[in-house]
């Protein structure tokens, strides 16, 4: 029987991190977690891009993003969205980033603001608007002329949000060598009224930061910036690793090509010689620390899903996004930072990324497609629900878990190896938690037989019972787990949620699929019989139930969240915080709750979708010829002369979302002379909003045959020719927990 074991103690007292606030704040950084109040706290962020999502829909989604178990919401600053000429700045309607930052609070969401000038973002000139980026100054460098240019847009940038309370704040983005460069910044931002307890700088790819800022890292299951014939990124497998490793230099790798002589283009870092250059130079007293130990692990860009390049489509599984989330979990990660959490669309054309402008990659022109949890109009993906279940754990017992460091046994396999198990605890000494991750993409891992894992503490050793771990199993186990008066020796399922119910403590947990459900308690563990769904144990001690723990099947664990201390069960929905249950376009809508008796199902008001009428106005012809890009990246087709067409009637009023399954290689979607939609396919249904038909009496949808003739990467093999297959309109069904 194979031994896995680690020791683990109670950690030494953390220091206090080299993070200077703006000013004094309730919020602080130790080399092990950030405190507020002197209490550790465990921030979960997600990125929403206001500006790529309707104003209207604001609320949906981040209600979505809420009760998807974040605690903040972080964004970009698209500057080119805002100022397109010279002097016209435009902060209204949907680019009225003051009221989105206020309906985020009103929710319950603390606000993250990344304000470039420079965000990439997969915008056109990285957000820089054109007339910036074509005047031939020394970009993103402290040359006087681009500075006072980027002052006076921090002053107009500070007013709108002026009053607002931030959580952190980022500078530029994926700056490799400018440390003095992102110093300044900051400097300029502060002067104008920015302030926050926590500034924040991206270190990936060996970057270097300035002293004071908090290097925040990321991680992508998958990456659209390879070549079409490169399959997929190795580098990005590392991220399926529990280990103390934090960077993952493949993010944004495009941007920072080496070049023959081993110099780095202006994007990116450091030449040959190991120097920095003039506009960044670093003093020899230190100005430079090297993100490392004296910092805990924060990440920002977690992938919750990938975008797609037109050259290379991606479609990531749900459970690669939670593996690759429990694995930051499992290498210590004490804030979990997604991007993008939310899907987009570009306000107007000629924002994105493009050939056109030299950029690596080519992008469709309005779609900021992510396949991430939320939806662009508030609907959520499995992603969501498999990420909540995470983020339950972490809204009950994170602030523990945030002064537990992560130690990982003897001989721990790391990248490449897809042989042996991925595990490692998280503990401070007494309680903790086992992760295992062996999931890792596009490789089936083995089967782990008859495992036991092992960990010795300071007070004792706690041995769970002999597994067989699946393959595609992750998840996380509690040893030394406090309940009420009750402690859990272990439990092999994983924590969901902690509630009162009937007098005693009620633990929730999900079962690992494939792995029976079992515990060990200082109390004795009886089977009880509750109506209703999973399977109940009632911990007594002298004759009383101290405590009960619930074991809900992994499908039902998704579908279960807390509001307002009652365990509701609602599969497909989004439940806000004051107990509103919403279903988008569900066929069939249930929901129960938790009552003292059992399980109770609550009235739905359902609303089925409604299919969608179309006429096809002619087939497709031939794929046009391929195109390219001075990288040798296929471009998206300008022809569309052999597009297939279908008209779509719009019905007067209609505010659904419409969902169009469609297979070819890229769609369009206008109104008359407006392009209100596009997509690239990757196999995902096509959601066009009410917000993007506007006021059109008729769609006309254009569809270029696949294959396409330039080497593209699917996720698939998409299926020959252009046609839709199916379009329905969406509608909501509601319940409320009473």
């Amino acid at each position: 029987m194979p031994h896995h074991h680690v020791t683990v103690t109670r950690p030494a007292p953390a220091d206090v991190a080299d993070v200077t606030p703006t000013a004094a704040s309730a919020v602080s950084v130790t080399t092990r977690a950030i405190r507020r109040d002197g209490h550790a706290i465990f921030p979960v962020s997600g990125e929403v891009h206001y500006s790529r999502v309707p104003r209207r829909r604001w609320r949906a989604v981040l209600e979505a993003a809420r009760a998807g178990g974040l605690t903040h919401v972080s964004t970009y600053v698209l500057w080119n969205h805002h100022e397109p000429v010279r002097g016209e700045i435009d902060f209204s309607d949907g680019l009225d980033l003051r009221s989105f930052a206020e309906t985020a609070i009103d929710v319950g969401l603390g606000v993250i603001l990344r304000i470039g000038p420079y965000a990439h973002a997969e915008a056109r000139h990285g957000g820089l608007p054109d007339w910036l980026a074509g005047w031939g100054l020394a970009l993103r460098t402290n040359d006087p002329d681009y500075l006072a240019i980027v002052d006076a847009w921090y002053a107009r940038l500070a007013a709108e949000v002026a009053g607002i309370p931030l959580f952190s704040v980022q500078v530029d983005n994926e700056l490799y060598d400018g440390a003095a460069h992102l110093a300044r910044l900051r400097h300029m931002a502060e002067r104008h009224g920015f302030a926050a307890p926590i500034w924040t700088a991206t270190a990936w790819g060996a970057a270097q930061v300035p002293n004071g800022f908090f290097p925040v890292y990321g991680g992508y299951p998958e990456s659209f910036w390879v070549d079409a014939d490169a399959g997929p990124d190795l580098r990005s497998f590392s991220n399926f690793y529990p280990s103390p490793r934090r960077d993952d230099d493949s993010i944004g790798a495009d941007h920072r090509a080496v070049d023959a002589a081993g110099a780095v283009d202006a994007a990116g870092a450091v030449d040959a010689a190991g120097a920095v250059d003039a506009a960044g130079a670093v003093d020899a007293a230190g100005a430079v620390t090297t993100p490392a130990e004296p910092y805990p692990f924060a990440t920002c860009e977690l992938g919750a899903g990938m975008t797609s390049a037109y050259h290379r489509r991606l479609d990531v599984p749900a459970e690669d996004v939670a593996a690759l989330a429990l694995a930051k979990l499992a290498s210590g990660s004490v804030w979990q930072g997604f991007y993008m959490y939310a899907d987009g669309v570009n306000p107007r054309r000629d924002l994105q990324e493009s050939h056109e402008t030299g950029s690596p990659n080519d992008f469709v022109e309005l779609s900021y497609d992510f396949g991430a949890p939320v939806q662009v109009d508030g609907a959520v993906r499995p992603s969501w629900f498999a990420l909540r279940r995470q983020h339950h754990l972490l809204q009950r017992w994170g602030s523990a878990l945030a002064d537990m460091p992560a130690s990982f046994p003897a001989g721990a396999v790391d990248t490449p190896d897809v042989t042996g198990l991925r595990w490692s605890v998280r503990s401070d000494g007494v309680t903790g938690f086992v992760f295992v991750v062996n999931r890792q993409p596009h490789v089936a891992l083995p089967e782990h037989r008859d495992v036991r894992f092992v960990v010795t503490t300071d007070a004792t050793e706690v041995a769970f019972p002999p597994v067989d771990v699946p393959s595609g199993a992750s998840f996380a186990w509690p040893f030394g787990l406090p309940l009420g008066d009750v402690t859990l020796a272990w439990l092999t399922a994983q924590p969901v949620a902690e509630l009162d119910w009937q007098g005693a403590p009620l633990l929730v947990a999900a079962a690992t699929d494939g792995i029976p459900a079992r515990l060990e308690a200082d109390a004795t563990a009886e089977a009880e019989d509750v109506p209703g769904r999973g399977r109940w144990f009632a911990l007594r001690r002298d004759g009383q139930v101290r405590a009960r723990v619930l074991i809900l099947e992994e499908p039902d664990a998704d579908a279960a969240t807390v509001v307002d201390g009652r365990l509701v069960w609602a599969p497909g929905a989004v439940v806000t915080a004051d107990g509103v249950i919403r279903w988008a376009g569900a066929e069939t809508a249930r929901a129960e709750v938790l009552t003292d008796v059992g399980w109770q199902s609550l009235e739905v008001a359902a609303s089925p979708a409604e299919e969608l009428d179309w006429t096809i106005e002619h087939g497709a012809g031939d794929p046009p010829a391929g195109t390219y890009g001075e990288s040798g990246r296929a471009s998206v087709p300008r022809d569309w002369s052999a597009a297939a067409v279908v008209r779509m009637p719009v019905r007067p009023g209609d505010d659904r979302s419409w969902v169009i399954e469609w297979h070819g290689d890229v769609a369009r979607a206008w109104s008359g002379e407006r392009l209100v939609s596009d997509a690239a396919w990757t196999g995902r249904p096509w959601r066009i909003p009410a917000e993007a038909r506007g006021d059109a009496v008729e769609l006309r949808i254009e569809i270029l045959p696949a294959p396409p003739s330039a080497p593209v990467y699917f996720p698939a093999a998409p299926p020959a020719g252009a046609a839709v297959v199916s379009a329905r309109a969406e509608s909501s069904a509601e319940a409320q927990v009473g």
